[in-house]
């Protein structure tokens, strides 16, 4: 999780400030689904709507 967050700040300071938001919802949902015991509900479906947002805020940072 270290890494993420430093991570996290490499995207703050190199990237769009539009996609501060959606790296930080994708980090910690991230760390929620390590830290917190699964509910039943598959792992792919619980991410995959911060990662989408947040590629798409990276790919609207790179055009």
């Amino acid at each position: 999780m270290d890494g993420l967050r430093i991570a996290e700040n490499g995207v703050q300071l190199l990237c769009a400030s539009g996609l501060h938001a959606p790296a930080t919802a994708y980090a910690r949902a991230l760390n929620q689904a390590v830290w917190q015991e699964s509910d039943g509900t598959d792992l792919a479906e619980r991410l995959e709507p911060f990662e989408a947002e947040f590629l798409a805020g990276a790919r609207r940072g790179l055009s």
